[in-house]
């Protein structure tokens, strides 16, 4: 694999996205048809002839343990709304998911609600048998001066070389679309002192780490809920926000490290709030999501 393209002790004030100009640039049509990695493959976006909807094939390969992977919906969604406004960046990603999704054909819906000086606001339906997924709401920015303050905080993830690899239980084909390796002192189903997943992850192959990418990783680690309780309770997403704070160009050898955790459940429901951060501990990505923790839901 190659080494990092920019250093993750990039200074702050430097812009860590640039490297997503050449793809704003090129022809709508060229971006929606990329099949550099097995992720572009697997949420590619095929044009229809009506403006802001496309098809889109839901694979096999991002089963998991209800239906399919909810972070690769909202990766093909997040697709979707940069796809129709091509000159900003996804920034925030909030969905609902309201139904399981099937391996299979599905049509994509985007709209642009609002356009401002830098912001836009987008909604995005991904639709399957004429029956709504899940609904998303994107915020759009663009690449306008602003100001910006924070630093490094890393989070307290034990060393790689002490990690252990995820063994998901089949057929949960989602853990094998990204390397990732667990703090064992986090791990599921050891009924830990704390409600709490913590480990490393990186692409499985050398590509960008894009808001797309991020919106699905933000959801890939085992739920944490999953230490105390045995799934899917616990595990079923009901609604996630993501925000995207940088783009990185390729990580190479590198890693990100990601800490997800649950400190209350209360009626049925569990918040779950996560992180992901350079190895140095510049932030990359937040999250926010309601996960069941009753029976089967409704």
């Amino acid at each position: 694999m190659t080494q990092l393209d920019t250093p993750l002790d990039t200074p702050l004030d430097t812009p860590l996205d640039t490297h997503l100009d050449t793809h704003l640039d090129a022809p709508l049509d060229t971006r929606l048809e990329r099949a550099d990695t097995e992720f572009d493959r697997t949420t590619a976006l095929h044009a229809t002839s009506t403006p802001g909807e496309f098809d889109v094939e839901l694979s096999a390969l991002w089963t998991s343990l209800v239906g399919v992977h909810g972070g690769y919906l909202t990766a093909i969604v997040t697709r979707g709304a940069e796809a129709v406004v091509p000159d900003r960046r996804a920034r925030t990603i909030a969905t609902s998911f309201l139904r399981p999704a099937a391996v299979g054909p599905a049509r994509l819906v985007v709209q642009e609600q609002r356009r401002g000086r830098s912001v836009s606001n987008v909604t995005a339906e991904l639709r399957q048998a004429d029956r709504v997924l899940i609904s998303s709401r994107i915020t759009l920015l663009a690449d306008d001066p602003a100001v910006d303050w924070g630093g490094p905080r890393p989070l307290g993830v034990a060393p790689i070389d002490d990690c252990v690899p995820i063994t998901p239980p089949n057929p949960v084909e989602h853990f094998h679309r990204a390397d990732g390796v667990l703090d064992p002192s986090s791990l599921p189903f050891t009924d830990g002192p704390d409600t709490t997943v913590r480990g490393y992850v990186r692409p499985i192959e050398g590509r960008t780490v894009d808001a797309a990418w991020l919106a699905m990783i933000c959801d890939w680690f085992p739920p944490p809920a999953f230490v105390r309780l045995t799934p899917p309770i616990g595990g079923i997403s009901v609604d996630m926000l993501v925000h995207v704070h940088r783009t990185l160009p390729s990580l190479g050898d590198g890693w990100l490290a990601g800490e997800f955790g649950i400190e209350t459940s209360h009626a049925g429901l569990a918040v779950e709030r996560g992180r992901i951060v350079t190895t140095d501990g510049h932030p990359v990505a937040d999250s926010v999501q309601t996960r069941w923790t009753i029976g089967s839901p409704s």
